[in-house]
């Protein structure tokens, strides 16, 4: 026999090449949308627990406010400056800032819930007649409600507008 035929026919061929493993980068598309998702998702709610904390400090400090007011049993008076202060953290200075007798009346009803510092009459003889009238408790009551529900009010009446038009 012929020394080519002892040979194994297996031993010309050259060893198996393994496949190169697969890069990490770039990422496949379902992971860029995944990340742009997460990242979209961490921005609003880093904005909305921010306007969370605004709208909550800016309902606090009057709050805080009205109950020193109830501490030093202060007059009708101080009370309207205080609710006059907060609608104009909520409105613009030219919308609310003149308003006084029947229109501020009017103005605190159409922003509550429900009818607050009785009728239109008794409201301005104890805001301008009445000077060292104190508060009563129903006073202060009736002003943390408006005050909490006031954000509330002001949002059912923006829908109710966006309706008629």
């Amino acid at each position: 026999m012929s020394p080519l035929a002892n040979q194994n026919p297996l031993d010309k061929l050259n060893d198996i090449i393994a496949p190169i493993a697969p890069s990490w980068w770039p990422p496949a598309p379902i992971y860029w949308f995944l990340s742009l998702a997460v990242i979209i998702l961490l921005i609003a709610t880093f904005y909305l627990f921010r306007n969370l904390k605004k709208m909550q400090l800016t309902q606090q400090r009057p709050l805080l406010e009205l109950q020193h007011l109830k501490e030093s049993n202060a007059n009708f008076i101080e009370l309207n400056q205080l609710l006059k202060g907060v609608a104009l953290v909520y409105f613009p200075r030219h919308q609310v800032a003149s308003l006084h007798g029947p229109l501020w009346f009017d103005f605190l009803q159409s922003y509550s819930a429900r009818p607050i510092f009785g009728k239109q009459a008794t409201f301005i003889a104890r805001l301008y007649n009445n000077v060292e009238q104190l508060c009563s408790a129903e006073d202060i009551t009736q002003a943390k409600a408006w005050i909490i529900e006031l954000p509330k009010q002001i949002k059912k009446q923006q829908k109710e507008s966006n309706k008629n038009v």
